[in-house]
């Protein structure tokens, strides 16, 4: 059966927020019987080739009995506006906001009856009846609009073939900025009111579309294309073709804008870029490749900044965000393969976006390197060619690589996606011969100890050789000074002693992302315990000297984290020495550098946190948060939450302040503070829906990795997570902050975190919970094995 077009038309009540519509759907080769997913939808009739059918309707289903053959499918339908963040839904407060989609995975069916498969491909003619003050959004332009008894009728061009999942609608009064792009308009949309003068967003699109386009060899392919701020988003940003949403923080740049978030607002805007050719134009056939999608946006949107910005060396950043993320996830034994096993689109919730984005997109990263970048890019070209407008599966790319690269990509490939975990190397000297052995890396034992066919990047004293290591130990002949040449590789290496020495007397031999994977492994093995404090201290020491941004910013974490967990005075003392240490270094040699400035801003945050002279002293300098540099406000907030400790002054901050990025650093602040009278007036807030709903979850994790806050948590458990499902929070999020919640907060009083988190168990966030669990056993562990 092809789904080939649908014809959908909606007549909508902005203010009643409802709507009313009619669909025609065009199917070939049609099955005796037809299910159209739906959900919250009302069917008033069905027509098939112009004829009333009997049909069946559910919860989730529309059902109907055809002739078979070539039909065309007519319903008529309604829905309320949805109150969530997902379907055709509201955007905003009740009193103020726009009508938005959010349809990934499977919440198209929320808007419209249809076959809400990404595997079902066809064009759509959307139309949208609404009321004359008001202005429509879809992905194609309009292609006429005429006034009909009293309303505004808006028609669009026909959509390419595409998924479900990419259909946009949006409704309301919007302001906009135009540009143009090799004759192709792009708008920077805003609910009105709510667009910012900067023109940032739009020029790291027109950079990242040149990159894209050259990179693949195709042109961008529909002949507009809007980056909308959505003022409710429960994502950070969403593909939709030719009309990506994100959230505001992204797109709205102004006077309050941190250096990262000019970074991060790159990224995020080149990533949803990527998808308009890996994942729109090129689509999965099944959820279990939709880490296909994310991976490649994500490899592919640091590529293309580390391009169009090179000053800002983003595959640093590329390490500090998703390396780290996935190898911490990716080391449970509650982790899950890249390609995880999806019965059903809304089991989604439940996978790891850190294995999801991004232990995918290093994977990635590293069969580039091992084949290299010029055959990958041409394998990336035969493949978006062949597959263009269709459907395709993991293999068909394996399959497009190996071909380029004559290597045995598949099999290698089959092994990374297929199998949960990663491997660690083990180094041992033999004569003249180094012999290494692999085994899988887990925090805790695991049940398994898996094999892969690694590809090794091997520093030959600053010359790099590519390897395969193809079975669980290998020797290497000559000089060897590491393994990890740029941190190219998804794996760790425990050097042994001579090694290790051998190595911190030759940094200078070695890049900053391998010196980066260094320190990253040494808190892993820590936390494994696979060497023990007093071998990691020593071993971190080694590294102190190292003033790379990306080093600086590993360690510093390292030494916090260790405070933050286990409260043993020892890693405060070593915190405070190292961050006042790099401070200095940074004020005094690299002060106006953009990435030194922005590791500045998280080491005067962090020693916010634990030194209350250093907060009196930020407290003494400024008079009010709003005359801190943007970079520096988050540790000036957290230096007011320490040493005044009121919520009031973060309510005004989170209420009154229209800039969004204020916003989330007064809830990330907040969770410092301490005391019953807070902890209640925290809550009381959310519950009022004071706050967005897209940042309700930010304020229990920021709790929950505050000492103060954790016995609240603890005991209110099952309160947050009522609170949070009250408001629809999408299952996702509420995974991401129960993990969290029990991990962090668990620390506090373990016994009682785990009877409460058995008290919130459900089939929706059961991963979250069980991924909580983990990390509290875990931070357990660090507990004992430090004092």
């Amino acid at each position: 059966m092809e789904v080939i077009n649908y014809r959908i038309s909606l007549d909508i009540d902005f203010r009643g927020k409802k709507y009313k519509g009619e669909e025609t759907v065009k199917i070939n080769d049609a099955e005796k019987k037809v299910t159209f997913d739906l959900n919250n939808i009302d069917i008033q009739d069905v027509k098939i080739n112009g004829s009333p059918v009997k049909y069946e309707t559910d919860n989730n289903s529309l059902t109907f009995s055809t002739v078979g053959g070539n039909i065309s499918v007519d319903v008529k339908f309604s829905s309320d506006v949805d109150r969530g963040l997902k379907g055709f839904y509201l955007a905003g407060t009740e009193d103020k906001y726009i009508l938005s989609t959010q349809f990934e995975e499977s919440d198209a069916r929320r808007a419209f009856p249809c076959i809400d498969n990404p595997n079902y491909k066809a064009t759509f003619d959307i139309s949208m009846k609404i009321d004359s003050d008001l202005k429509a959004i879809s992905n194609m332009p309009a292609k006429q609009e005429k006034l009909e008894n009293g309303k505004k009728l808006v028609e669009f061009e026909q959509t390419p073939r595409m998924a479900t999942y990419l259909v946009y609608l949006g409704v309301g009064q919007f302001d906009e900025a135009e540009d143009l792009y090799k004759g192709k308009k792009l708008y920077l949309t805003a609910m009105k009111g709510h667009l910012t003068s900067s023109r940032y967003p739009l020029e790291v699109a027109k950079k990242s579309l040149n990159y894209l386009e050259t990179y693949t060899g195709i042109e961008y392919m529909l002949p507009k294309l809007n980056l909308i701020s959505v003022p409710e988003f429960a994502s950070g940003a969403m593909e939709n073709w030719g009309a990506i949403t994100f959230r505001e923080i992204l797109l709205n740049i102004d006077d309050s804008t941190t250096s990262r978030s000019y970074k991060r607002t790159s990224e995020v805007i080149t990533h949803e870029l990527v998808h308009m050719w890996f994942g729109d134009l090129v689509t999965m056939k099944w959820w279990n490749d939709l880490w296909l999608n994310e991976s490649f946006a994500t490899f592919f949107a640091f590529k293309t900044v580390d391009s169009t910005d090179p000053e800002w060396k983003f595959f640093g950043d590329f390490l500090l965000d998703q390396t780290d993320g996935a190898y911490t996830m990716d080391a449970l034994k509650n982790s899950h393969p890249i390609n995880a096993d999806v019965s059903d689109p809304r089991s989604v919730s439940q996978l790891s976006y850190e294995i999801r984005y991004g232990k995918g997109s290093n994977v990635l990263r590293m069969i580039e390197a091992y084949v290299g970048k010029d055959v990958f890019m041409k394998a990336m070209r035969n493949y978006l060619k062949e597959f263009s407008y269709k459907n395709a599966s993991g293999s068909d790319l394996w399959n497009a690589i190996e071909k380029e690269s004559g290597k045995g990509v598949s099999s290698i490939m089959e092994q990374w996606i297929s199998q949960k975990g990663y491997p660690y190397i083990i180094t041992e000297r033999n004569g003249d011969r180094l012999k290494i052995t692999q085994k899988q890396f887990y925090f805790l034992d695991g049940e398994r100890n898996s094999q892969w066919k690694i590809p090794l990047f091997i520093n030959r004293f600053s010359r790099e050789e590519n390897t395969l290591m193809d079975g669980r130990e290998m020797e290497i002949e000559g000089d060897v000074l590491s393994l990890n040449y740029g941190h190219s590789g998804f794996y760790r290496v425990l050097y042994d002693d001579v090694m290790y020495e051998t190595i911190t007397r030759n940094l200078s031999q070695i890049s900053a992302d391998e010196k980066w994977g260094i320190a990253n492994d040494l808190y892993a093995f820590l936390l494994s315990g696979k060497i023990n404090m007093t071998q990691y201290v020593r071993r971190l020491e080694k590294l102190y000297g190292i003033n790379d941004n990306i080093v600086i910013d590993e360690i510093s974490k390292q030494l916090y984290s260790l405070y933050n967990i286990t409260g043993n005075g020892y890693f405060r003392d070593l915190a405070n020495f190292y961050i006042k240490d790099k401070m200095e270094y940074i004020e005094t040699n690299k002060k106006d550098e953009f990435n030194y400035k922005i590791s500045l801003s998280g080491l005067y945050t962090k020693l916010a946190y634990i030194n209350n002279d250093f907060c009196k002293t930020l407290l003494s300098k400024y008079k009010e948060y709003s005359q801190v540099e943007p970079d520096f406000r988050l540790a000036y907030l957290v230096a007011q939450a320490r040493v005044n400790n009121d919520f009031r002054y973060f309510a005004n901050i989170i209420e009154t302040t229209s800039n969004d990025e204020d916003k989330t650093k007064a809830i990330t602040a907040s969770g410092v503070l301490e005391g019953d009278s807070n902890h209640k007036s925290i809550m009381e807030f959310v519950k009022s829906g004071k706050a967005k709903k897209q940042d309700m979850d930010s304020f229990f994790v920021a709790m929950s990795s505050s000492d103060g806050s954790r016995q609240y948590i603890i005991d209110n458990l099952k309160n947050i997570v009522d609170t949070m499902y009250k408001f629809q929070l999408s299952p996702l999020r509420i995974n991401r902050c129960v993990q969290s919640m029990i991990g962090n907060a668990g620390i506090k009083d373990p016994e009682k975190m785990k009877k409460a988190a058995e008290s919130v168990r459900n089939e929706e966030i059961f991963g979250g919970i069980n991924k909580g669990l983990e990390f509290l056993e875990i931070y357990e562990n660090l507990v004992k094995n430090t004092k």
